[in-house]
């Protein structure tokens, strides 16, 4: 299997790990509390706030700790893959957290243009749509960078001065 496969391989892992505890984490939230937060959340922004206090930042301290410490994601472990720097050492927390925006950004671009001002499904027709256009773009450039270098960097490698290896 090549390197870039591997690490889309890995980052999936990492969020089916990720999606089945979040998922179940909200759910507990829901069953405990009667249906909080969704009985009193209601516009875009309060929703856009509670995807981030309880998916984005569980999402993004995973992968800058995990990386920062052990230079691995669960993913990665299973798939003997490695974070480094340029230079083959640790990476530090500055690249952790720049490896992750660059890496997440589309991501929370998507939940913004979804959920800012109004949410979609409160619409008829929403008038920001075609803005969804924008991290699908970058998910197909982030594809196309990353198997351009064979796996050895994506363009958040390219912005945090890292790079993945086998391990």
């Amino acid at each position: 299997m090549t390197l870039a496969l591997k690490r889309l391989l890995a980052y999936w892992l990492d969020f089916m790990i990720l999606a089945i505890c979040l998922a179940g984490i909200q759910w507990i939230i829901y069953i405990l509390t009667a249906g909080f937060p969704f009985s009193i959340l209601d516009t875009g922004i309060e929703i856009e706030l509670w995807v981030l206090l309880t998916v984005s930042v569980p999402v993004w301290s995973y992968f800058i700790l995990c990386e920062l410490f052990t230079e691995q994601t669960i993913g990665k472990r299973i798939l003997k893959l490695a974070v480094t720097n340029e230079e083959g050492n640790k990476i530090t927390l500055k690249q952790a957290f720049s490896r992750t925006f660059i890496r997440l950004l589309p991501w929370e671009l998507t939940h913004l243009i979804i959920l800012v001002p109004e949410p979609w499904w409160n619409m008829q027709e929403p008038t920001n749509s075609y803005l969804i256009y924008i991290p699908n773009l970058m998910i197909i450039l982030y594809l196309v960078i990353l198997f351009a270098t064979r796996g050895v960097k994506g363009p958040h490698d390219y912005i945090s001065k890292t790079r993945v290896l086998t391990k």
